[in-house]
């Protein structure tokens, strides 16, 4: 049986093995796949993102230097009955932190007893900014008493006794683009987890509405060593149970651990455990023993967990980079400090766009992320955000200063070929200039698959723009004029009929001290490898830079961290890329300061020629339908053969050749069943083994 996509997780864990636990999954998960297609298309779309994301970006996943990679800010609602804070149903400030401690200590590997990977690199946080961008503790505490069967029942899971989770929900709900959500109830299904049988949460996957996203748990459970809180976590960074697609003591189908089971390969099928206890002896499902990457896993139903897998790692943190979660790492939820206080929305526009019905009611187009100065804005599709969203949230607002160039990066839906058009109204009358306002425009982008494809581009604000003045963006998307020259964005008061219009706060600011000032940035070449250096000129809450890498200068991915020096002068820093393969490559650098925020730097363009000193040449590692290989001879000549495999190590390919001198060998690629990405090509002759990659286009 396939893995099932679209995942509302009920689990259940106590330290207290006597009690007896249990799921509600797959009547709910089955409910909402049925009866909600919106549900169902979202969660779709975004488990094969994370499938390809990880299968193409697995190593570099793994491989990045121990540090946080993202940081999430947590908002912890406590739906309490009434009772004094400290008693049962309405934890204290402190039990509460101590579990979010104990979350962290969990996901960076440091709780006594870790195994498996170890620091997964999602640390997590109270939110320190509320939706007003007032100074918060991160919890909230709301007096549930007054929905109707709340007190005695909770929240239903599988009864319908309690009340509905999004009437719970409803009550209190921070916006899940820039806070992780969690409700902390008193009971569900009429349990309240300190004895007998019981539910002691749920969570969503990435690509949930809104409205359902977030995490609803156990008051009970929301203190340290009790894993119900690291495991849905889990679920919300898309990881599924080690026994995904089990049935009683039916073992689940994997013929391909990419995409059966839990779909990840370095746990084995397994059967759900019974009575909660890491078993020993044979799996019936492998034939081999038992493993700790499934008796041990967070994610299983077992009283011995103590590790997350490598693989794991990879899904956790494919999902952080989507759209649906990216832009938590960035929110200003999390930040210290706020430009402007109390904010207020820039002065009103001489129009605002309004997406028809066709586009309000279907799933066609949207504008998924917006990435500006430092910062992610995400949102949904046309549908999901009803067409227009206003500038009216002080956690969209844009810091910019005059005179400094900053890079514009937005993700549309691209299920369909799409335009994007953006401006600032730069001189504040209301008004978008197509001549002097405006700041992006692309055309016919896509469509690879959803949420795939980010189109990018800079620009440079105007000196003469006033200063400590709050200014209006605007950013309009709609289907590409492919499908009809009537899609046009002609200009800012176009109504998309596919499509939508965002608009953003910009902060212009009379100065901001940057973290970094730069030098120098230089790539080179340097055989197989790639040399990286730059030079800061002063440094000032800096925390590090991620070096990423594009094979065509728009998609870049993250390709290794340098610890910055953080503050006072400059220092010179170095970055080896060992053999990232022939062609033409991009780097940037991004540098991201103590608070979250990060800018990037120019993006520098090198070209690697293929070495012949292995006694072969690779006349291109970016291939549409052909791979083509020219031996030399010495010292390669005689028998030979070449292996194409994807990154997961699956073989797509293989084939003997004889790599005599002046040997021209073709690989036709159009008869195999591969879709674009990156892939390994290994070739063996007289001078050994080598590996080099190869970019499908």
């Amino acid at each position: 049986m396939k893995a099932v996509y679209g995942l509302l997780i009920m689990c259940l864990f106590s330290a207290l093995t006597a009690f007896s636990q249990r799921c509600g999954f797959d009547i709910l998960h089955q409910k909402r796949m049925l009866s909600d297609p919106a549900y169902k298309a979202g969660i779709d779309e975004q488990q094969a993102w994370i499938r390809n994301y990880t299968r193409d970006h697995r190593n570099e996943l793994l491989n990045a230097p121990q540090a946080a990679l993202f940081t999430i800010p947590v908002v912890v609602h406590v739906i309490h009955t009434g009772g004094a804070v400290g008693t049962t149903y309405n934890p204290s400030d402190v039990q509460i932190q101590n579990a979010i401690s104990y979350l962290n200590q969990v996901y960076d590997g440091t709780w006594p007893g870790t195994q498996g990977v170890g620091e997964i690199q999602i640390n997590f946080v109270l939110a320190t900014r509320d939706p007003a961008c007032n100074p918060t503790s991160g919890i909230n505490r709301i007096n549930g008493s007054g929905l109707a069967n709340y007190t005695a029942q909770g929240v239903n899971a599988n009864n319908t006794t309690g009340v509905d989770e999004i009437d719970v929900k409803n009550l209190v709900r921070w916006d899940p683009y820039r806070y992780y959500n969690i409700w902390v109830v008193n009971r569900i299904d009429g349990s309240d987890g300190t004895s007998g049988s019981f539910i002691g949460g749920f969570a969503y996957f990435p690509g949930a509405p809104q409205s359902l996203d977030g995490t609803i748990m156990l008051a009970t459970q929301m203190q340290p060593n009790r894993k119900t809180l690291p495991h849905e976590i889990g679920h919300a960074f898309s990881l599924y149970h080690p026994f995904q697609g089990a049935s009683g003591a039916t073992c689940p189908a994997n013929t391909d651990c990419n995409t059966d089971g839990d779909e990840v390969c370095d746990t084995d099928p397994i059967t759900q455990p019974v009575g909660f206890v890491c078993r020993a002896g044979n799996n019936p499902c492998t034939g081999t023993p038992y493993s700790i990457n499934t008796e041990s896993n967070y994610m299983n139903y077992t009283n011995c967990s103590n590790l997350f897998t490598a693989d794991q790692k990879a899904r956790m943190l494919a999902a952080a980079s989507s759209v649906f979660r990216r832009g938590l790492h960035t929110s200003w939820g999390r930040s210290s400090t706020y430009p402007v206080l109390p904010f207020s929305g820039p002065s009103a526009a001489s129009c605002t766009p309004n997406s028809s019905l066709t586009g309000t009611t279907n799933t066609i187009a949207g504008m998924m992320n917006v990435t500006v100065a430092g910062r992610n804005y995400n949102s949904a599709t046309t549908q999901g955000d009803n067409g227009y969203v206003p500038a009216s949230s002080c956690l969209n607002l844009i810091q910019l200063v005059p005179s400094n160039t900053y890079n514009l990066e937005m993700t549309p839906l691209a299920i369909n070929y799409e335009q994007v058009r953006a401006w600032i109204d730069y001189d504040n009358n209301g008004l978008f200039d197509n001549a002097t306002e405006q700041v992006f425009f692309q055309n016919d982008i896509g469509p690879p698959a959803a949420y795939t494809l980010s189109v990018n581009g800079n620009f440079t604000v105007p000196a003469w723009v006033p200063v400590n003045t709050m200014l209006r963006m605007r950013v309009v998307e709609e289907v590409s004029t492919r499908y009809g020259a009537g899609f046009a964005i002609s200009n800012a008061c176009y109504n998309p009929t596919y499509g939508q219009a965002e608009d953003f706060p910009v902060w212009i600011s009379a100065a901001v001290v940057l973290p970094v000032t730069y030098r120098y940035f230089t790539v080179t070449a340097s055989g197989k490898d790639v040399q990286i250096a730059w030079e800061t000129g002063t440094e000032s809450g800096s925390s590090h830079f991620s070096l990423e890498r594009s094979a065509d200068g728009a998609r870049f991915t993250s390709i290794g961290q340098v610890p910055a020096n953080g503050s006072g002068n400059g220092k010179v820093y170095r970055f080896t890329d060992p053999a990232p393969g022939a062609g033409t490559w991009f780097y940037r650098l991004r540098q991201v300061d103590i608070d979250g925020g990060y800018a990037y730097s120019s993006i520098v363009r090198v070209d690697i020629n293929s070495v012949d000193h292995h006694g072969y040449k690779l006349m291109s590692n970016r291939v549409h339908h052909e791979i083509r290989i020219q031996f030399m001879g010495d010292p390669g000549e005689g028998p030979g053969s070449v292996r194409l495999v994807d990154l997961s190590g699956r073989i797509l390919l293989q084939r003997s050749l004889n790599t005599r001198r002046d040997q021209l060998v073709s690989i036709d690629l159009s008869q195999l069943s591969i879709s674009t990405g990156v892939y390994l090509l290994e070739i063996v002759n007289g001078s050994g083994r080598h590996t080099e990659k190869i970019v499908r286009e």
